[in-house]
């Protein structure tokens, strides 16, 4: 079951979509600050592709 959302920005008001930009952005400032922020994103990123190759090849 796949648990990450997926979020059409066509089915969205203009000011949703500019609320949810805020949002993400204000989360990866968040990380960001975090001590080994970057390192943490980094590393999930890397994960997340290594999952998407995986997908690719089924």
């Amino acid at each position: 079951m796949d648990s990450v959302p997926h979020i059409h920005l066509d089915e969205i008001s203009p000011e949703t979509a500019k609320m949810l930009a805020r949002g993400c952005k204000q989360l990866y400032l968040n990380i960001i600050a975090m001590p080994n922020g970057r390192a943490i994103l980094d590393a999930e990123w890397e994960a997340y592709q290594q999952r998407k190759k995986g997908e690719n090849k089924t």
